[in-house]
């Protein structure tokens, strides 16, 4: 089951949907978009269903619109995007929340995720490790870079990154080894947009959900 719902923070509403399952459940998720990516369609719409059928609250909102949108943001701002979805879910009932972010959404969780968030599942997060091999040489001038380990996040995290995505399966790696309780899941032929295997992508990211 799904219904349209609203986010206010402070002066800014984002629209947003929220899938719940059946049964009661104090388990949620935030699925958190990319610069141009989600959240509404394809994987995230996918993952949705099938996370909410197996017991999960799901929601997602339209926290940015457009480029101008995220430029005007201030890291103020993305934490209180991020705290005013995690106490959405708390306002459902939810007392075990995990953040699934994606792309530029993983960067901003990595930077500003919020307290009360159990689990993080970053999906091909868009940001580089300063000691990444194999990185081309224009990606420094679109992505930041950043010292593995440089995060104050310790909870059980998992990053997906296809190994045909533009930004170096061993940055992720990096990150993933930076982190106390960090994990990389390659995946094969997948790249950036994760378009090509919703399954596996989805499939992995319900493996490190919580029972």
């Amino acid at each position: 089951m799904s219904r349209d719902v609203t986010l206010e923070v402070g002066d800014r509403t984002y629209p947003g949907r929220v899938n719940t399952p059946e049964e009661p459940s104090d388990r949620g998720v935030l699925l958190v978009p990319g610069a141009g990516h989600g959240p509404f369609g394809d994987v995230f719409l996918r993952f949705s269903r099938t996370a909410a059928t197996e017991g999960h609250h799901v929601a997602r909102f339209e926290m940015w619109m457009s480029p101008s949108d995220l430029e005007e943001k201030s890291d103020a701002d993305f934490r209180a995007d991020l705290e005013a979805g995690v106490d959405f879910l708390h306002s459902q009932g939810c007392s075990t929340i995990t953040v699934v972010a994606k792309s530029l959404g993983g960067r901003v969780a990595l930077e500003h995720l919020p307290d009360g968030v159990d689990r993080l599942v970053l999906w091909a997060p868009a940001i580089l490790a300063e000691d990444a091999e194999n990185v081309p040489e224009d990606a420094w001038e679109h992505l930041p870079a950043v010292t593995p380990g440089e995060f104050d996040i310790d909870v059980p995290t998992r990053i997906l990154q296809g190994d045909d995505d533009g930004i170096p399966v061993d940055s992720a790696k990096r990150i993933a080894e930076g982190l106390p309780q960090g994990e990389i899941v390659v995946l094969p032929d997948e790249d950036h947009s994760f378009l090509r295997d919703y399954e596996r992508v989805i499939e992995e990211t319900m493996a490190f959900l919580p029972e």
